[in-house]
């Protein structure tokens, strides 16, 4: 025994450490430890941890009260001796200790052994392991165990299990011809369960093959009587051909089993390192617990679907396993290949190999569908039976191997959503998705030791991202590392990066484990428009994408390219997580990428990628005015050509569009960069400004507009340089580079005065003036500012003058002239107002209530303040919400009230770390004051 411990399940609990008992005293820390031992290796919630010990009857603080008991537990394993075995997980724990030494484990492992012993032939073999499986178990299972819940959902699966292994035995037994041992053991078992039908047959066969013909018929008849009294039944099929047997002495002492029927276990061996899947196990086995398994109930079908590589036959292969004693007359499994590069099984085939494996001749087996459909569902009658439909194409394929009306329970795995299953069977569906970045932890920790993953948390994180959460990448890789025991991780995230993302990293002889060959395999499956624009998907430049993106890219119209991507969604190529939007998966990006690179002129490539650029570049330039009311005459040159830009109803609406494309704006202006389209370049990030400045997204801003800068600088397009400085200055100012701010407007400046540019010229002397009251400067911010107002009002730029009267109140205010501050800011307000620009208004009323703060008009100030405050949330603006809400607690405080100042400033908070906003500290801070 490895470490010398050793553990018990199947009885009362049982501990021994080297040899030697280990009483476990308390009731709750038997139920901790069996609930614990029942899933080893494997975290168990804290939730059903304290479910299992207190049912119903939960402490005040469950977690607190788990933690003393795996205290406990632990104090009493280590005084005993024992290695630490029990470890914390992020919101449970699990004990990590062998199957081996666990009796469950032990016998699970002693009938995979019978399984292969049957598999061939080996009618002693599988006898010696069913027998040693049967010697694991002492008693009751878990008979000390006080746990309502483990004895409602794992002992009666767990005494069934054993009965049905006991009456395996039993059969392998009589076909080994140990008839008159049988007899008195049988008697015994009918006795204790009188109602267990098969337990009476294999009496009835023991006694008459042992020559005792007339007690056979006298336990037939007794167990008829059991049946009929009890139950209301009727002997089953079986039972009846046994006894008409028996009455006619056809049953010879032979090794073969006669009458009993068949029990399938068709379920092939679980995937190794399984992990991470316990929300979707337990979404399956919910499912399970809530349909009805009694004969001559309705079938149960649900649809495990996801895209490639997900791992769904491994989650079906895990919970099939964990739930087969629920079906004790047998599991079946086919893999219909729908997705695969051999031909697909059809049914008839399926049909027929199910057919055998439920104990009918060849000969007997229906040439036609419609035949075996109703000789299939018809021995499937009345029995109990969980049947897997591994990788199926599409409905039709399913639908006539879906058993009758039966107590069965069907598992249907797709990379296709299947949903005529759903809309005709009454189907329920489980969505499998790629894993978290914790649980593919979990998974490469399974296969690879935690020790060696814990001690490269870096490599690992690195490993994880460039598989894409994917399980069949990661069991690629993780399969290569453990080839290489000796080698650190760090090398082989090393060899990841070296390969520049492509899909050859994941590549493999093995067709069947090749991440491109198993993608190729759901792409083959798409209609030729499909197909084509799954093709374009890959041209965009992230892996999320909206709807007109996408008809953007295939230049098709909406409708139409709806009913693609439905087609893409139901094949897994592409989710939609959030209506209108779709993500690729990384690795899926990348193989459209590839496909599209072999399978499309670089023309059409280019051609596809300037039409997403301009699309992007002329939504932005809509949106732009709606966030500040400016007048802008960048436009793109020309009228729109296959492209049909955005429209915006309002800033709210405006801004939640920059907010979902803002990693596709900045995507798009180094595609622009790249791909040579400089014209568009600074155009989409001059666009992309507003929203950018707004969330203080100044690495970005910078970024983008030095792109779009060099941009300019290509083409020589003075313009364009200039914008680009500008939006480029107001980042250094927003981030106290206020030296580099001043430098950088001047040479906007400059640029736009050789340009004759009056627009420019005030904007950028409008930026320029903040920069010099940011140095201090306040009489050279003044003088900008009021140049900038001058040009604006002459050209009549009402936007632009707002916000340049508004730089002015700015100016006077910190100056210390917040009596000069007051008219101004005024008038910048009305204005703001008169455009219906909300965003503008609020900020104004923020400059006026700084203002009247100063003058000491405290109530004009919050009055000011809590009108700003509405107005952002009515946007929707959370940050600029909590902004303004601190400054209003600031202001209640200065006017004495510090209570509703504290109030406030809780609001605020409450939003700050919603959004984990660094300012949060410091409204801490002020409330530990």
């Amino acid at each position: 025994m490895t470490n010398g411990v050793e553990f018990g399940l199947l009885g009362p609990i049982d501990v021994r450490v080297a040899g030697r008992s280990v009483p476990v005293r308390s009731p709750k820390c038997r139920a901790l430890l069996a609930t614990l031992l029942l899933e080893p290796g494997r975290l168990v919630s804290v939730g059903r941890l304290t479910e299992a010990i207190w049912s119903n009857r939960q402490p005040d603080n469950p977690r607190r009260a788990a933690q003393l008991y795996v205290t406990r537990l632990r104090a009493l394993l280590d005084e005993a001796g024992s290695p630490p075995l029990i470890a914390t997980g992020s919101d449970g724990y699990l004990i990590e200790v062998g199957t081996d030494l666990v009796d469950l484990g032990r016998f699970r492992h002693w009938l995979l052994a019978a399984d292969r012993a049957a598999g061939r032939s080996d009618l002693d073999g599988e006898s010696t392991a069913l027998h040693a499986a049967l010697r694991q178990w002492r008693g009751d299972p878990l008979s000390d165990v006080p746990s309502d819940l483990l004895h409602r959902e794992s002992v009666p699966g767990l005494r069934e299990q054993r009965l049905r292994t006991l009456e395996r035995r039993i059969d392998v037994d009589l076909r080994l011809g140990r008839h008159a041992e049988l007899v008195e053991e049988l008697r015994g078992l009918t006795a204790q369960d009188p109602l267990r039908e098969r337990l009476w047959l294999q009496l009835v066969t023991a006694l008459h093959r042992s020559g005792r013909r007339a007690e056979a018929l006298d336990a037939y008849h007794e167990g008829c009587r059991h049946l009929a009294e009890e139950l209301g039944l009727d002997p089953g099929e079986e039972f009846q051909r046994l006894h008409a047997q028996v009455l006619g002495g056809t049953l010879t002492a032979s090794t073969e089993a006669v009458g009993l029927p068949p029990v399938p276990r068709q379920l092939p061996p679980e995937v190794s390192g399984f992990a991470g899947r316990d929300s979707e196990v337990a979404r399956l086995r919910t499912l399970l617990d809530t349909h009805d398994l009694r004969p001559g109930g309705a079938p149960g079908v649900v649809v495990l679907n996801g895209t490639a590589g997900v791992g769904k036959t491994a989650l079906a292969l895990h919970w099939s396993r964990r739930v087969a004693e629920h079906f004790p007359d047998g599991q079946l499994w086919v893999n219909l290949r729908g997705y695969d590069d051999r031909a697909r099984v059809t049914p008839e085939h399926a049909l027929t190999l199910f057919l055998r494996a439920l104990g009918l001749p060849a000969a007997e087996i229906p040439a036609d569908l419609d035949g075996q459909t109703g000789l299939y569902r018809s021995l499937m009658d009345g029995r109990r039976m969980l049947v897997v439909l591994d990788n199926a194409g599409d409905a039709e394929q399913v639908r006539p191997l879906l058993p009758g009306g039966t107590g069965c329970f069907v598992l249907v795995t797709s990379r296709s959503e299947l949903s005529a299953l759903v809309v005709t069977e009454g189907a329920r569906t489980v969505r499998l998705d790629p894993l978290t970045a914790y649980q593919a932890r979990q998974m490469l920790g399974s296969r690879l030791g935690r020790r060696r993953i814990d001690a490269e948390p870096g490599a690992v994180h690195r490993i994880v991202d460039a598989c894409g959460r994917l399980p069949l990448a990661l069991a690629i890789v993780a399969a290569r590392a453990a080839a290489r025991p000796a080698f650190a991780l760090a090398e082989l995230d090393r060899q990841l990066a070296d390969s520049e993302g492509g899909l050859d990293r994941f590549a493999s002889p093995d067709t069947a484990v090749d991440v491109r060959a198993v993608f190729s395999w759901s792409y083959r499956t798409l209609s030729a428009p499909a197909a084509r624009l799954f093709r374009r998907l890959g041209l965009h430049p992230t892996p999320e994408l909206s709807a007109p993106a996408a008809a953007t890219l295939v230049r098709g119209d909406a409708a139409r390219i709806r009913t693609l991507i439905d087609e893409l969604a139901a094949a897994h190529l592409v989710s939609e997580h959030t209506p209108g939007r779709f993500v690729v998966h990384d690795l899926l990006h990348t193989y459209a990428a590839e496909l599209t690179a072999e399978q499309d002129t670089p023309r059409l490539r280019a051609a596809s990628q300037r039409r997403l650029v301009d699309w992007l570049t002329r939504s932005a330039l809509q949106a732009r005015p709606l966030l500040q009311p400016s007048e802008s005459e960048v436009r793109v040159p020309g009228p729109p050509r296959d492209v049909t830009p955005m429209t915006f109803s309002g800033e709210r609406q405006a801004r939640q569009w920059y907010e979902t494309e803002r990693h596709n704006l900045i995507a798009a202006v180094e595609l622009a960069q790249a791909q040579g389209f400089d014209d568009l370049c600074w155009r989409l990030a001059y666009a992309g400004w507003v929203h950018l400045h707004l969330t203080r997204a100044w690495g970005d801003l910078i970024r983008t507009h030095r792109a779009g800068l060099g941009a300019a600088e290509r083409t020589g397009d003075p313009i364009g340089q200039a914008h680009m400085l500008s939006g480029i200055g107001t980042a250094y100012r927003s981030t106290r580079q206020t030296a580099l701010a001043v430098q950088t407007h001047r040479r906007a400046l400059e640029i736009f005065r050789e340009m004759a540019d009056p627009a420019g010229i005030a904007t950028v002397l409008s930026n320029l003036g903040a920069a010099y009251r940011d140095a201090g400067e306040h009489h050279r911010s003044l003088r900008c500012s009021r140049q900038a107002y001058a040009l604006e009002r002459a050209h009549g730029e009402t936007g632009n003058m707002s916000i340049s009267l508004y730089q002015i109140a700015l100016t006077l205010t910190v100056a210390g002239r917040p009596a000069e501050a007051v008219p101004v800011i005024t008038e910048s307000l009305e204005i703001f107002r008169s455009l219906g620009h909300r965003r503008g208004e609020a900020r104004a009323l923020q400059a006026a209530a700084t203002a009247h703060s100063q003058l000491g008009r405290h109530d004009a100030a919050i009055d000011h303040y809590r009108r700003a405050a509405e107005i952002y949330r009515d946007l929707d603006d959370r940050w600029y919400q909590a902004a303004t809400l601190h400054r209003l607690g600031d202001a209640l405080r200065t006017a004495g009230r510090s209570g509703d100042g504290r109030a406030v400033w809780r609001q605020a908070l409450a939003v700050y770390e919603e959004l984990g906003a660094p300012d949060a500290g410091v409204l801490r801070a002020k409330l530990r004051e």
